[in-house]
Formats: C-alpha cells, sequence, structure tokens
C-alpha cells in the first residue's frame, strides 16, 4: 500500500496540556495483512522554530513536511513499510510507520536523520496488534 494514494484523515486532540494534531493513514483501518508489519517505527524531530503551541509554522513546517516526504520515500520504496501518519504535539512531530523489516529501517535513520540537521530521535518496537496506534483509530 502506497500512502501518495492513501486517504488521511485529521483530528485534533490534546497532549500535557497543548493542543495537538493527527494525520492518520485511515486506509489501514481495516487493513487485512497487518500481521506482516509487526513492528512499529516512531520518529521524533524536534522543530527549530515554534509558535506559542510548539507547533511549527511557515518555513519550519514545509521543512519537516520535506524531511517526512522523504523519510516515506524511501521507506516505502526500498523496504516493507507502512506510513501511519503523524503527530504534531508541544514542540515534536511524530512521523509514523509499521514495518517488517526493521533492521533495514534501523539503518536507513541511523544514515539519514543525523543528515537531517534536526534533533531527532527514533524507536522500533515490536507490536503485532498495533497497540501503539489503536487508539488514533478509535477516533476514526
Amino acid at each position: 500500500m502506497n500512502s501518495s494514494n492513501a486517504t488521511y484523515t485529521g483530528f485534533q486532540f490534546e497532549s500535557n496540556g497543548y493542543p495537538a494534531l493527527a494525520v492518520i493513514n485511515s486506509d489501514l483501518k481495516n487493513f487485512d495483512d497487518k500481521e506482516s508489519y509487526t513492528f512499529s517505527v516512531f520518529i521524533e524531530i524536534v522543530p527549530d522554530m515554534y509558535n506559542e503551541m510548539g507547533h511549527p509554522e511557515g518555513e519550519e513546517y514545509d521543512e519537516l513536511t520535506r524531511i517526512e516526504k522523504e523519510i516515506i520515500e524511501y521507506l516505502e520504496g526500498q523496504t516493507k513499510t507502512l506510513h501511519v501518519g503523524h503527530t504534531t504535539v508541544y514542540r515534536k512531530r511524530e512521523i509514523i510507520f509499521y514495518t517488517a523489516e526493521p533492521e533495514k529501517v534501523r539503518s536507513f535513520l541511523n544514515y539519514y536523520l543525523p543528515e537531517s540537521g534536526k534533533e531527532t530521535f527514533f524507536d522500533i518496537e515490536s507490536d503485532p496488534a498495533w497497540e501503539d496506534v489503536s487508539g488514533f483509530y478509535e477516533q476514526l
């Protein structure tokens, strides 16, 4: 499933007393091959500039979007990985994937993220039931 053809749904929620936004690939809610993608991938990027809500704006927003698109392009093109979406919370953009190839994803992120020039962190964990994102899909 290629994210360029996917339907995304956005909604607001609250995180640590601040407004937050989620943009989630709604096509994955009823995806019938989740058992092939058993590792969650959460990538955190800290924006350099942000508004009073901690959200990036203008050029900073565009830069984070560019980084996300480059990650999506590589992971969907070179690995067995699905783009779930992203959240924007206070001073953090979090990009979410599920993958069948965690070592390939880890190798790419270890190379790519330092080159982004941003403060970043990522975590890859076994999550065969997709529990890490179940709350998002309950909102859809």
